[in-house]
């Protein structure tokens, strides 16, 4: 997924991310280490995670537990 432009967050949890929304795929690059794709995921959830006040917050009530059968490491 790197062709998509990453986006930096201020989070203690979530360097950057990237979502591509042909495929509905978004890509976290964490903090401590590791790069996740998680698949199934909205334009509208992608904008929502972009927009939260908190996105470590966002991302662990609204897309890391919901998608969890939807999602590989893709690096550490």
């Amino acid at each position: 997924m790197t062709k998509f432009k990453r986006n930096h967050t201020e989070s203690s949890l979530i360097t950057s991310t990237a979502y591509d929304p042909l495929s509905q795929v978004l890509e976290v690059v964490f903090c401590k280490g590791g790069i996740y794709e998680y698949a199934d995921v909205s334009e509208q959830e992608f904008a929502n995670l972009q927009n939260s006040k908190s996105v470590g917050v966002f991302f662990n009530g609204n897309i890391r537990n919901r998608k969890e059968e939807h999602y590989k490491k893709v690096r550490n």
